[in-house]
């Protein structure tokens, strides 16, 4: 009785994904933004904001899933990576949560375990994702979220599909003009899906080409091991942090090393796909982050920082109401692990 109850709920809701899905955008945006609202509300408020923040995206990844089902877009990988893929991108995705419950019931040791099992389990995945699926450069997260509007084209696509089999002659006419005004009208027969319909006429660009799977690139020797570097950094960091210790410069100075090293035997991006190229520029840039990681953030940063982040909340107006909770934020983001140091 139980499991039939909760298979008809599961049915509904993708039901109504399926027929509203702009109304569940409106909605996960509005789940996403009460994380901000929530944060210094109460004592609890940065373990509870990250709690909803996590469930936005984790529902934000489900409702995809549903999406791309009821397109009938099918993964262009194996099943299994498939899985391992969603796997690690929900670890992405709870990852800074779990850390700071684990810190709130069970302190610091807690929280240094916990970490360091997640970037183990990530770690292992990139590592089966790499050298057994041949999977190249992989983004993080693994799975993005979903382009909506290039989803509801494609499911209008689907629509056709039928269609195409036909013999020419007997297709049904998508468009008509108008003979006073010469206006171009869509048929009622040419109408989408209620779910993915829309107020423009049949689009003549390939859809097909903007949701295009590019297969990975096969990787050198020498992108290989620039990619084992970039998958294993995170695990030689906590290793010389729990050596060193936090304010030792070692550990930051040995990662921004491994870092710039992966990024350099990696060579020439041109003849990488342009999902490959994008991750590359993403790390390229997220090297600023190590402005922002102790020890150097709290030996040269921190001060200036804050002072520009004061000067432009006095001096714009309208800006001090965005920028001082985030001063007084800045201290407890900075010092949670994987704000800042997760891959």
């Amino acid at each position: 009785m139980m499991a039939e109850l909760l298979q008809n709920v599961c049915s509904k809701y993708k039901k109504s994904v399926s027929c509203n899905p702009d109304l569940v955008g409106q909605i996960e945006s509005l789940f996403r933004l009460s994380s901000y609202i929530i944060a210094g509300r109460c004592n609890d408020s940065q373990v509870l904001s990250e709690l909803v923040y996590s469930a936005s995206r984790l529902m934000i990844l489900m409702n995809d899933m549903i999406l791309q089902q009821a397109v009938k877009i099918v993964p262009k990988v194996p099943l299994s990576q498939d899985r391992l893929m969603r796997l690690l991108t929900v670890l992405e995705y709870i990852e800074v949560f779990v850390e700071l419950a684990v810190k709130k019931m069970w302190g610091e040791v807690g929280r240094w375990i916990v970490v360091t099992v997640i970037q183990l389990a990530k770690a292992v995945l990139r590592f089966l994702l790499l050298i057994w699926y041949q999977a190249g450069i992989q983004p993080t997260p693994p799975i993005p979220p979903l382009d909506r509007e290039i989803l509801k084209r494609s499911g209008k696509q689907t629509d056709l599909l039928v269609e195409d089999l036909l013999p020419e002659n007997s297709k049904p006419q998508e468009t008509f003009v108008l003979k006073r005004s010469g206006k171009v009208m869509r048929t009622l027969t040419a109408a989408p899906r209620s779910f993915c319909r829309t107020w423009t006429l049949p689009e003549q660009d390939d859809v097909e080409n903007k949701m295009e799977y590019y297969q990975p690139s096969e990787l050198c020797r020498m992108r290989m091991l620039a990619e084992g570097i970039h998958i294993t950094r995170p695990l030689v960091h906590i290793l010389y942090l729990s050596i060193k210790g936090q304010k030792s410069w070692k550990p930051w100075l040995f990662s921004c090393v491994m870092d710039i090293t992966s990024l350099c035997l990696m060579g020439d991006p041109v003849e990488l796909n342009p999902h490959e190229r994008t991750e590359l520029r993403r790390r390229t840039f997220s090297l600023v982050y190590y402005l922002l990681r102790s020890p150097f953030y709290d030996r040269f940063s921190q001060a200036k920082i804050v002072f520009l982040l004061k000067l432009l909340s006095d001096q714009v107006p309208g800006m001090g109401h965005l920028l001082k909770p985030l001063i007084e934020y800045l201290p407890y983001w900075q010092k949670v692990y994987f704000y800042l140091w997760s891959t």
